[in-house]
């Protein structure tokens, strides 16, 4: 049961980072970016491993009292401790890290160096991840040397757990570390969770804000203790990261008195007053699945860095369906960001992150679920498009001959799950046909073809996945306009010639639009497209005229969304 509930636990974490800031990159491109890169393997994620025995007093439930020192704890402070940061550009780092795992490091202007290891496994997709060592952080309220930096992007979780490795210019007493992290908007201070068996500042991340140590002893913290992050779950976070830190201590210095802490009571309390209302919460938007989520996310973990086994609230994860609660709850609310504000670039990777997501961790076994084919459903009915196509042409020879051929056609662009792509076929539609020679008498007869949509593709802005204002810088439209077929009948004089069924359009619109083939021969290549960003989503216009051929061609794409 453990095992499944802490594996359960992680797949949340791919639920809440699917709408994580990416590269700017066209849809298939982005597609690629979030799918799994090797086969699933069941449940063969790592799982939080203690690396700490904290004595914990055994206590009966019924008879467990939260300790009074710790009741600060459930007491929102009217002034929580925030800090202000002070990024230096000049020594930031960055890479993209896979989900096969990586390290990253930044050296401070101090000489103090930051490595950060993540193990493979840990993040759902292929992320760019920045290191920024801090320069100054204002409003410490304790310590009297900051060594620190800032983690990107933000908010960010984590399957398995990361390590941030710092080495200070100067050293630290072991007696003298405080291992600090600060998150949020506002900057919320609060102590984070060392290695406990390392003698080296090593700190056990658990998602992306601001971490570091400074040199100050524990007693420093007494005075501020309950100002310490801007929640109950964040304060709760700090005390056992205080915890820790005094294990850390005593165990490095050969001190054999260990400390210990009715944690039980204490976990009850967190039970009873926040992942409770928050479970009953969590079918009320997809923001509030995603906080009951972390929140007993968080709980599990908290337990198993002191040691403790599985709380009693994983049970009540599965008797509630909270796994299908968030499935369920953040698609329709993406499908709705879709159907109504035309919202298209989000719904596609928050698919996309269930689909990995339940393979990865062996919910199915065929790799379907009713929770995955409702998620494709909603894509299918955002990810649909109407394109309409204009284009006329006028050929003259210099000699009063010549022709002029319009065509048109109305494409239903829609989401094709099997290869990803968004494809169309329609008929070309050659509304007008007009052959000219001079002293003949010409009948000219229209003939179309077939329009394809061999792929649309969209640019979104980087970081855009949490915007709700657009995100669409451009879209790609690889297409193959179809052979018409156009013919005519000459009669000069006494002489009549039929030609026969001829592309006339088409041979015009591939001279003028030669430099537009794609290099992999699908078809031609529309970009640079205005993007209007409602129903009428975008269009691009273009008059094309070959100097000294006679030739100008002139034409329209109009793309329409139409969410089913």
């Amino acid at each position: 049961m453990k095992k499944r509930f802490l594996t359960i636990c992680l797949f949340v974490v791919a639920i809440l980072s699917a709408c994580s800031s990416t590269e700017m990159s066209p849809t298939s491109e982005r597609i690629e970016s979030v799918r799994p890169t090797s086969e699933p393997d069941g449940n063969s994620l790592p799982e939080p491993t203690p690396d700490v025995n904290v004595t914990v007093t055994d206590v009966p439930l019924h008879e467990a009292n939260n300790p009074q020192h710790l009741q600060y704890i459930f007491d929102t402070p009217s002034d929580p401790i925030t800090v202000i940061p002070n990024p230096d550009s000049q020594q930031q780092v960055e890479a993209t890290i896979t989900v096969a795992g990586g390290t990253l490091s930044a050296t401070g202007a101090d000489g103090t160096t930051y490595t950060l290891d993540i193990p493979s496994g840990a993040l759902a997709d292929d992320t760019l991840i920045q290191m920024t060592p801090l320069s100054s952080l204002e409003g410490m309220p304790f310590g009297s040397q900051n060594f620190a930096v800032q983690l990107e992007p933000a908010g960010l979780q984590f399957y398995s757990l990361a390590i941030l490795t710092i080495i200070p210019s100067q050293e630290l007493p072991v007696d003298q570390q405080i291992f600090f992290g600060f998150a949020g908007e506002d900057e919320n201070l609060v102590l984070a969770p060392p290695m406990v068996n390392s003698s080296e500042i090593k700190m056990q991340i658990l998602h992306f804000s601001g971490y570091g140590v400074t040199q100050g002893f524990l007693a420093d913290i007494e005075p501020v203790r309950a100002r310490l992050g801007g929640d109950a779950e964040a304060r709760l976070q700090s005390a056992i990261a205080e915890q820790l830190t005094r294990v850390r201590q005593e165990q490095l210095l050969g001190i054999e008195d260990s400390t210990e802490v009715d944690w039980e009571g204490w976990f009850q309390q967190w039970e009873e007053q926040v992942i409770k209302p928050r479970l009953a919460a969590a079918g009320e938007s997809c923001a509030a699945s995603q906080l009951a989520i972390q929140t007993i996310l968080s709980y599990e973990r908290q337990r198993a860095l002191l040691g403790m086994g599985e709380g009693s609230v994983g049970s009540e994860l599965f008797a509630q369906g909270l796994m299908d609660t968030v499935a369920e709850t953040c698609m329709k609310e993406e499908y709705e960001l879709c159907r109504d504000d035309h919202i298209i670039h989000r719904i596609l990777p928050a698919w996309l992150g269930l689909e990995r997501q339940f393979a990865l961790l062996g919910i199915t076994s065929d790799g379907t679920s009713p929770n995955l084919e409702q998620a494709k459903s909603y894509v299918q009915r955002c990810l649909n498009f109407e394109l309409e196509f204009h284009s006329e042409v006028n050929f003259d020879d210099g000699g009063d001959g010549g022709f002029a051929s319009t065509v048109n056609s109305t494409i239903k662009v829609q989401f094709i799950p099997e290869d990803f792509s968004l494809k169309g076929e329609s008929a070309l539609v050659n509304s007008n046909f007009t052959f000219k020679a001079p002293d003949c008498s010409v009948s000219s007869q229209r003939g179309g073809g077939t329009f394809t949509v061999v792929d649309l593709q969209y640019l979104e802005e980087e970081g855009s996945r949490d915007d709700l204002s657009g995100g669409i810088l451009d879209f790609k439209l690889v297409y193959a306009p179809g052979t018409t077929s156009e013919s005519f009948t000459l009669t000069c004089g006494e002489s009549t010639v039929a030609s026969p069924p001829t592309p006339m359009w088409t041979g015009m619109y591939i001279l003028t639009h030669e430099g537009e083939m794609g290099l992999d021969n699908r078809g031609f290549v529309a970009q640079e497209w205005e993007i209007l960003g409602g129903e009428y989503f975008a269009k691009k216009e273009w008059i094309i005229e070959l100097p000294g051929e006679g030739i100008i061609e002139a034409g329209t794409f109009k793309l329409y969304h139409r969410p089913q």
